[in-house]
């Protein structure tokens, strides 16, 4: 059985996950409203209905750090600029963002996104192996 690279297979997991959270963080921003008015309606039968004014800047925030943290942690794997462990980080940030999506899609009891929020989060786990 040959060998895995941890190294290629964690410079793929960033890659692919900065993808995800940049378009993720670019299509709420793009259509602010458009996406305030989404979750106030998704949201609409439960105690965050209110709180979405609130939680929802907090949610991007947390994306665009997830998605600079990951620009820099593939930069660093491929160039070594830095001891920092960007990707230690990256991975924690994504891990957050996608725990308050899936706190989100429990509440909402919408059980077949949270399902879909599940596989992105096993991803970060995996992630989280291959720094190991």
């Amino acid at each position: 059985m040959a060998k895995i690279d941890f190294n290629i297979a964690l410079l793929l997991i960033l890659v692919f996950l900065l993808i995800t959270f940049f378009m993720s963080f670019f299509e709420k921003i793009s259509d602010y409203k458009g996406t305030k008015s989404f979750m106030e309606s998704h949201f609409k039968d439960s105690f965050l209905a209110k709180k979405i004014v609130f939680l929802l800047p907090i949610l991007v925030l947390i994306e665009l750090i997830a998605v600079i943290l990951l620009i820099l942690a593939i930069i660093n794997r491929i160039f070594s600029f830095s001891s920092f462990n960007f990707s230690q980080f990256s991975l924690i940030s994504c891990a957050a963002s996608l725990m308050m999506l899936l706190f989100g899609q429990r509440v909402a009891k919408d059980y077949q996104s949270s399902a879909g929020i599940t596989i992105y989060f096993i991803l970060v786990i995996l992630g989280f192996f291959a720094l190991g």
